[in-house]
């Protein structure tokens, strides 16, 4: 499994962040550290921290996101290592 940081923006409404939790489960992905960077009432950025099953998740991920109504992935990047989640962050 691959570890990944994300920064996600999603509506600033209730559910919507079960939606993009729930898309995750259902693809297998691990969360491993979530939280919400900023809210305006319009629009919430998330940050995330997953572990990624397989290449083909890896490289879809984004786009499956994208699919949840109003939500933008902002930014993807490998972490090097599993050895923990402070490891260092390389932009994909």
């Amino acid at each position: 499994m691959s570890l990944r940081h994300m920064i996600v923006e999603l509506p600033d409404r209730p559910g919507s962040l079960g939606q993009v939790t729930t898309l995750l489960g259902r693809l297998g992905v691990d969360i491993r550290q979530m939280r919400v960077l900023s809210r305006d009432g319009t629009v919430a950025t998330d940050e995330f921290v997953v572990s990624v099953p397989g290449p083909v998740i890896d490289r879809t991920l984004p786009e499956l996101l994208e699919e949840v109504q109003g939500v933008r992935v902002r930014s993807v990047a490998r972490i090097d290592s599993d050895s923990g989640i402070s490891g260092a962050i390389v932009t994909v």
